[in-house]
């Protein structure tokens, strides 16, 4: 049996840089750097950065902030996903420094929002109610956006007014464009954003070239990632034997069984060196023999 690594797996370049912001911060200033809500959609990357000694804490609690760091030297990193525009001034207020960590490709999407808000548009954004990006971009439209998740959210779009049709970065194409016909079947004529990041789209056109070559497929990515859960239904389109996996605990032998390629891929939220760690797992059994007891429960 034999291991593959995806050559196209590892983060994007919005989540690498907030990661390596956040270690510079650790090393410069150990004890007060603060961030707010999970760095990345990643569980085990968030606890190997809370043992180095990020502090993750939530909108609520920035009041909180003085008390929170030693000596009032608090340093606030804004993740990946971005902040809305009030948490910027509250931040100010409290006169902490803040570290912008925010993706560049989620900051041009609450640039245009902002923009096409101001100019009288109304705002429909195609991605899930709740999602940390799509928070801080609805700040940006002065809470008047409309978040389109369901067919229903269509229907709070007002008919004959000028729309733009934007997405959150981390959808699907084809989510996005069935979501955009439906939206503009509703108000009519619209301009329509792609904002949809060209790492992940990019990824999952080149997928097929990898899954073709693998038996198995594991996608390794956090429970919360939305783009992890896009990239193992676009891997298990293709392989029914496609698992998403957090950690090397879950895996179960009988995935396995009858196959001679195992290939390991892994979403923009998940660190190579995570990666690192299902292959070695992975080829490290192959040589000493499996465990005698398996815990994966084949989702």
């Amino acid at each position: 049996m034999k291991v593959i690594l995806d050559p196209q797996a590892g983060t994007c370049g919005g989540v690498k840089r907030a990661i390596e912001l956040a270690e510079k911060e650790l090393t410069e200033h150990p004890k007060d750097v603060f961030v707010i809500g999970d760095i990345i959609h990643n569980e085990r990357e968030v606890e190997r950065l809370d043992r180095a000694g990020l502090k993750t804490i939530h909108r609520n609690e920035l009041e909180e902030l003085h008390r929170l760091a030693l000596n009032n030297r608090a340093r606030v990193l804004v993740r990946a996903h971005g902040e809305p525009p009030e948490t910027f001034k509250r931040l100010e207020e409290l006169g902490v420094e803040v570290i912008d960590g925010t993706c560049p490709v989620v900051n041009r999407s609450q640039e245009l929002a902002q923009k096409y808000q101001q100019e009288g548009y109304q705002i429909a954004i195609v991605g899930k109610h709740g999602h940390p990006e799509m928070v801080g971009i609805i700040g940006h439209t002065d809470q008047k956006a409309v978040v389109v998740q369901f067919k229903e959210d269509v229907e709070k779009l007002k008919p004959g007014v000028a729309t733009l049709v934007m997405c959150q970065t981390t959808v699907s194409q084809d989510w996005f464009d069935q979501m955009t016909r439906m939206i503009e079947a509703r108000v009519g004529e619209v301009v329509v954003k792609d904002t949809l990041c060209r790492f992940v789209v990019r990824r999952i056109r080149k997928l097929p070239n990898f899954t073709g070559v693998a038996d198995v497929i594991l996608v390794v990515g956090g429970l919360k990632s939305s783009n992890t859960k896009m990239l193992h239904a676009s891997c298990k389109a293709i392989n029914p034997r496609s698992y998403h996996v957090v950690s090397p605990e879950e895996l179960n032998r009988s995935w396995f069984e009858g196959a001679d390629t195992i290939g390991v891929t892994g979403s923009a939220s998940t660190p190579h060196w995570l990666l690192d760690e299902f292959v070695e797992t992975l080829e490290r059994w192959m040589a000493r023999g499996w465990p005698e007891r398996d815990v994966g429960d084949g989702e």
